[in-house]
């Protein structure tokens, strides 16, 4: 993965800077959600040494998908699935807010999934183009490049579309809403077409949707994408990168208090000095640099 150099270095001069030249989903939304937030992780490549449980149940199905639209095998997928989850999953404790996350139920889910796929595949509807689509492509500035990993490119009605495997356990109105705006289906839409050469409409979303007293239930949605959004969120991202090019030249990255509550850095940003910050990172963060071009690492997964 390429870095941008650093021009100088003011804050948290200790750490080394991994900051991508080519700006992935995860990367733009961090900066657009909190700059501090951006510098720790993306740029200096922090992140909690504890994940919350449904990142391993969503990236353990992810895994599941992947490799069944590869190979078209329901074993050998199961086998992956269950690779990751040994590695990196944990039960559970009965009672917490997840506790519905089980093993048990992960291999029901993919189950439904499989029941999904065959009937799909069945059909004939939908033509799978690509799996894992690795990408990068320049914005119309020819300095600006944004970069990912689509889950499928598919065929569609004659049509080409993105779709894109989330896990959730939130449905209905409050999922529509995260449809549109949203950053990533915007930007695999761009890059889906810049790649192909042909029109893209939008993203089909496959959600696998469980709860404690619901699921696993597959819910199909869709987004569409007119040129209209498509240019102003390219120019957007344009304009944002001066941004982030002010951030990087003053070594300069303001907060937004008002994700504080919810931001796994928050004991981080309330330390009163720059020694207190690196004790809090050092001891409860460890310090991977984000590669979004690096199979074994997964975007994330909504299932909150």
């Amino acid at each position: 993965m390429e870095v941008l150099t650093p021009i100088t270095k003011k804050f948290l001069t200790k750490y080394e800077r991994y900051e991508p030249k080519v700006r992935d989903h995860t990367s733009i939304i961090t900066a657009k959600t909190c700059l501090r937030k951006y510098f720790l992780q993306v740029v200096l490549g922090w992140r909690p040494k504890k994940t919350p449980e449904y990142f391993a149940f969503g990236s353990a199905y992810h895994k599941f998908r992947e490799v069944l639209d590869k190979t078209e095998s329901k074993e050998l997928a199961i086998k992956a699935m269950m690779e990751y989850w040994s590695k990196h999953g944990t039960e559970p404790v009965v009672g917490t807010k997840w506790d519905f996350l089980t093993g048990g139920r992960l291999l029901q889910s993919c189950m439904t999934a499989y029941a999904h796929w065959e009937k799909e595949r069945r059909s004939g509807q939908i033509k799978v183009i690509a799996v894992e689509q690795f990408f990068q492509v320049a914005l119309s500035d020819n300095k600006t490049f944004i970069g990912g990993r689509a889950d499928q490119i598919v065929r569609w009605n004659g049509k080409l579309w993105g779709r894109d495997f989330k896990t959730s356990s939130k449905m209905g109105q409050f999922y529509q809403r995260t449809l549109e705006p949203n950053n990533q289906f915007t930007l695999y839409t761009l890059a889906e077409s810049k790649l192909s050469g042909e029109r893209v409409i939008g993203q089909l979303v496959e959600v696998m949707y469980n709860t404690k007293t619901e699921g696993p239930k597959v819910v199909p949605l869709m987004t569409t994408r007119t040129e209209d959004q498509l240019n102003r969120w390219e120019q957007e991202i344009i304009f944002f990168e001066r941004i982030l090019a002010m951030c990087r030249e003053e070594d300069m990255y303001p907060m937004e208090e008002s994700q504080c509550p919810f931001c796994p850095f928050h004991s981080v940003c309330k330390s009163p000095t720059e020694g207190a910050m690196m004790a809090q990172l050092e001891a409860n963060f460890t310090q991977v640099p984000w590669d979004y071009s690096n199979p074994s690492g997964e975007e994330s997964t909504d299932a909150s």
